[in-house]
């Protein structure tokens, strides 16, 4: 019988007939065929971590990533057997393939797939050899080529148990070396990465590379960098190109005089570096690592709450020109707070499908006692209202009873008439004799209903001891807390966040309104730290939504949650007008106040990471890519 020849030249053959385009040598014409997806002589080190399991996926033995791997569609008539070396690795069904590897007759054909694992030290280096048992054979050969993130001290950046992170420092400032030789390290900012590659088949001096932000989910690139320099001193040495920054903000990735030099990412991104001269052959790191792990750089998420104010019931909206708008507006406060806690590996979730909510002035719902002064009851009062058709009282007042006990007698008597009653102490005020309390009424359904007063009667009769009604009016706006009354709030304040945010201490809520009826501030918070009644929580008006990129003070005010922190740097040392948490500086520009150190990363960690109580942060890890 003739024994047949099958090999496809995807661009035809050269040189020998036995030599073919794609890198296959034939010497016998038993039918043996190898088919390569790709005619490049070069691949790259497939060194990167696909399925993100902490693996290297030149080391995994199973359930390999395909991503980076050449197809091979292999075909034989008899027992076929494959030897590797050099640097090349068969996979076959996820699984890697001994060496040498051997397959019955009609095992095949099947499709295997060449995988780069070791880089290459000279030109076809990486070789794969085929042999019938009939005794055809046919071999590839490759160069695999290493392509390698860095960090600012020029070590490689391990995909499988490292990750690349945002800059914390002032993008076009001179921590971005501007012209760093090869062997230069980025000692200023460790944070700047360069890419590094291994080409052993490459006689240049020069070469170009190009960075991707490609989302980890969709696979779509989101940015890139092309035709990035790479040089080498000599032949034999790797190429490397100038040091790059990656960066949060569309402020930042506009830097003047950088603007080649920068890339906006966000919190689990893949950056891809990609070598045109290996037919566009890639590798990636991520953007922080995964949120199961511990460490600086492990992905964490928190929950924002966003709460839109109308300025009446069904009336004008605190802020945006219609419903659209202003949800748009609130959206953006989430994407805002990513793109500047992504220097300490935090995300706050997609805009898109963050909790936003335009929401009425809730009716009045709340009962003071003993607002801001904290007295005790002088005994022998009244306390008497409505809810409805309901008529509450009267409940007489003991004796020098404080302002939680009070309340609570009044709870008891609302819990009778149907209702759900809640009961929280306040934070005393600098001036008070304690600490105040207050009451919310919810129907069954968990919705606060109106109080009102019973006729003619007031709340109380009690001569020492107040009882107050609460009522949120923003057409004057909100009345804001002064150093008297920081920690625990005013009373309009603590109207609208007690009867509208949610009773989860793990979120944080969100207020947008109109204006602080007093004009002193564009936003407030109110925090653990503090000791008070009210936490997690932070205000803005108008003028601090509006200046988001200029005075960031939505962030701003989160980090006094994140952090647990009430002071602002420059209020203990030196003005440093770039930090994110100085008290007062506002500039639209890469020099505004916008950067976190890493002590700042590691007090969030301690105060809000996930073994703070209440654990403001979780783990993050959204659903990779399949």
């Amino acid at each position: 019988m003739r024994r047949r020849l099958r090999i496809l030249c995807i661009l035809g053959c050269l040189g020998s007939p036995l030599l073919l385009a794609n890198g296959l040598h034939a010497t016998d014409n038993e039918h043996l065929s190898v088919v390569a997806a790709s005619v490049s002589l070069r691949m790259a080190l497939d060194n990167d971590d696909d399925d993100d399991n902490g693996v290297s996926d030149a080391t995994q033995e199973s359930d390999i990533a395909l991503e980076d791997l050449l197809a091979l569609t292999v075909s034989s008539d008899s027992e076929l057997t494959i030897q590797a070396s050099g640097g090349a690795r068969l996979v076959d069904n996820g699984r890697a393939l001994p060496s040498p590897a051997v397959f019955r007759a009609g095992a095949v054909p099947r499709v295997l797939y060449l995988q780069g694992a070791r880089a290459s030290t000279s030109a076809r280096e990486a070789r794969v050899s085929f042999r019938t048992a009939n005794g055809a054979s046919q071999e590839l050969s490759r160069t695999v080529v290493g392509l390698s993130v860095l960090h600012g001290d020029n070590s490689r950046v391990d995909a499988a148990h490292d990750a690349v992170g945002v800059s914390h420092e002032i993008t076009n400032a001179a921590s971005l070396p501007r012209a760093a030789t090869w062997q230069d390290s980025s000692t200023r900012d460790p944070d700047n990465i360069r890419i590094e590659v291994v080409d052993a088949d490459s006689i240049a001096l020069n070469a170009t590379a190009r960075l991707e932000r490609v989302d980890d989910a969709s696979g779509q690139v989101l940015g890139f960098l092309a035709d990035i320099p790479l040089e080498r001193p000599r032949v034999g040495v790797a190429f490397r190109s100038p040091f790059l920054r990656l960066v949060g903000d569309t402020i930042d990735r506009e830097a003047p005089g950088v603007t080649s030099r920068v890339m906006q990412v966000a919190l689990r991104d893949r950056v891809r570096v990609v070598y045109p001269s290996v037919g566009g052959a890639s590798q990636d790191v991520r953007v922080g690592r995964p949120g199961d792990e511990n460490g600086p750089l492990a992905a964490r998420r928190g929950t924002l709450r966003v709460h839109i104010l109308r300025v009446t019931r069904g009336g004008a909206l605190s802020m945006g020109t219609n419903e659209a708008s202003a949800l748009a507006i609130g959206r953006n406060q989430v994407a805002i707070a990513n793109e500047i806690w992504l220097q300490c590996s935090a995300s706050f979730g997609a805009a898109d499908q963050a909790f936003v909510q335009i929401v009425d002035p809730p009716p009045p719902a709340l009962l003071a006692f003993a607002d801001g002064d904290g007295l005790p009851a002088y005994g022998g009062g009244e306390i008497r209202f409505r809810i409805g058709t309901h008529r509450i009282g009267p409940v007489s007042t003991r004796p020098n009873a404080f302002p939680l006990e009070t309340a609570r007698d009044v709870a008891l008597a609302v819990r009778r008439a149907g209702y759900r009653a809640e009961v929280y102490q306040n934070t005393a005020t600098d001036f008070g004799a304690g600490p105040s309390a207050d009451l919310v009424v919810r129907d069954n359904r968990g919705m606060p209903v109106a109080i009102e007063a019973d006729g003619a009667f007031p709340y109380s009769t009690d001569t020492r001891q107040r009882v107050v009604r609460g009522e949120l009016d923003l057409r004057d706006g909100l009345t804001e807390f002064d150093n008297m009354n920081a920690t625990g709030g005013t009373l309009e304040e603590r109207t609208m966040i007690r009867l509208i945010a949610d009773a989860d201490p793990a979120t944080v809520d969100v207020f947008l309104i109109n204006r602080f009826a007093e004009g002193t501030r564009e936003g407030e918070s109110f925090i653990e730290g503090d000791g008070a009644s009210i936490v997690n929580t932070l205000i803005l008006d108008r003028h601090g939504v509006f200046a988001e990129r200029e005075s960031w003070t939505q962030s701003h005010e989160l980090g006094h949650i994140l952090l647990n922190h009430p002071l602002h740097p420059d209020n203990v040392g030196r003005d440093r007008p770039w930090l994110l948490m100085d008290a007062d500086a506002s500039l639209g520009l890469v020099t505004g106040p916008k950067r976190l150190s890493w002590d700042e990363c590691h007090r969030m960690t301690v105060e809000s990471g996930v073994d703070a109580v209440p654990a403001l942060m979780t783990r993050y890890r959204p659903r990779a890519r399949p």
